[in-house]
Parts: C-alpha cells; structure tokens; sequence
C-alpha cells in the first residue's frame, strides 16, 4: 500500500509532519484506509514521500493520541476499529499560530 492518495508539498507553508498527519486522518475518515488496515513503517514513509523519518514519527505519533490509529509491538501502526468523528478540532502544533479548523 503506497500513499498514492496524497500529496507532500515541500513549498507549502504548512509543516511536512502536519501535511502527513492531515492525509492520513482524511484518508481514514474517508474510508481510503480502513479499520485494521497498516500503514507503511516509518522508514517506507519517509522514503516513498522524500521526507525524514522523525517527520513520519511525528505524525504518527499525533494520529496515535488523537486515536486514529494504534502502534502495535513488532506490526507496525494500524488503523484503529473505532476511530474519532470529527467531534473536536485536530490537535494543533504549538508552533502554529491559532487558525480556525
């Protein structure tokens, strides 16, 4: 499974962690990724989008406490069986300034 779906933009304004974290959780909400379904590793990421491996964690992580997916020892990270309705705002970077969502 590639992330054929999305798009990294290296010009645009919005952090590259933050790009990647917003792909993914479309995707999930969407269905493009299911319940269950794994996402590429770290490093399969990191290569197939040209962007560093501490960026993926970074959104991985993000998606993790927000509940979309899960890390699973020795799998990888999954998508979760339940995942949040977009019942609150994304989790937004300190780094950025206040934005409506």
């Amino acid at each position: 499974m590639l992330y054929d779906f999305m798009t990294i933009d290296h010009a645009k304004g919005s952090p590259l962690y933050r790009q990647l974290y917003d792909g993914l959780r479309d995707a999930i909400l969407t269905g493009k990724l299911t319940p269950g379904q794994r996402l590429l590793s770290i490093r399969e990421s990191a290569t197939f989008l040209h962007i560093s491996k501490i960026t993926v964690e970074e959104a991985y992580r993000r998606l993790c406490v927000e509940g979309y997916v899960q890390s699973r020892p020795k799998s990888g990270y999954v998508v979760r069986d339940t995942v949040p309705r977009r019942t609150r705002p994304p989790m937004r970077p300190v780094d950025e300034p206040d934005a409506p969502y």
